[in-house]
């Protein structure tokens, strides 16, 4: 069957619309892909660039690629899940800014003993890095290990004041000295730095008793239930 003019006129619009649309598509596309490649490259020389570290006053380590340290935050970008988030860092939590292309070490931290910034630099650095040390080696087993024990007890008894002993034993725990061997140690000359000493006993205190805290619960709510169990049947 044969279409008239007007069948024909309306196919041929059809088939104009296609065409058009087609290459419209293809455009967006050529396009999408151009900037999917052009993002990559950026990355990827991004990425080449080694990486800046910021020293925090709190002992941790931030890397990523800083922009701008002119205003009362370090502005830098930093590595999350394939790509760079923007990142803004109070200059005052900040210690010091070690550029990874040329190496030089900006310290932001100053002595002031009007604001309580007793320590000289290096005296800061030392202690920042044992508390960096007693955050990576220390561990406390049988702190911990005693606290749980207790706690179990306690909960078995399934009296109020059994609540009592696991907490005073955690605030107990941190008035003992902080053993400090060479090989929970990145560098064992720091032993002999006393700023290095008080931040690794500082943190490691605060480990103990947060870990004797936890385990004396943990215990407490395990012998609980056993009592329980053990009672009702």
């Amino acid at each position: 069957m044969e279409l008239g003019s007007e069948g024909k006129s309306v196919t041929s619009y059809f088939n104009y619309l296609w065409e058009d649309n087609s290459k419209n598509h293809m455009r967006y596309f050529c396009c999408f892909l151009f900037a999917l490649l052009a993002g990559a490259v950026a990355y990827a020389q991004q990425a080449a660039q080694p990486m800046d570290t910021v020293y925090l006053m709190s002992g941790k380590i931030v890397t990523g690629y800083v922009k701008d340290t002119a205003s009362q935050q370090v502005r830098m970008l930093v590595p999350k899940k394939g790509n760079f988030k923007a990142d803004f860092i109070d200059q005052e939590l900040v210690f010091s800014v070690k550029y990874g292309q040329s190496g030089q070490e900006v310290i932001f931290y100053k002595q002031d003993t009007l604001f309580g910034n007793y320590y000289t630099p290096q005296e800061v650095r030392y202690f920042l890095q044992g508390e960096r040390d007693a955050r990576r080696y220390y561990r406390c087993p049988g702190w911990t290990a005693g606290a749980f024990v207790l706690g179990a007890a306690c909960g078995y008894s399934r009296q109020m004041w059994a609540l009592g002993p696991p907490f005073l034993y955690s605030g107990f725990s941190v008035v003992f000295r902080i053993p400090i061997r060479p090989g929970t140690v990145s560098h064992p000359q720091n032993l002999k730095y006393d700023t290095y000493l008080l931040g690794y006993e500082k943190y490691a205190r605060q480990r103990r008793a947060l870990r004797t805290l936890t385990a004396g619960g943990i215990g407490f709510a395990a012998g609980f239930i056993a009592s329980s169990i053990i009672n009702n049947n």
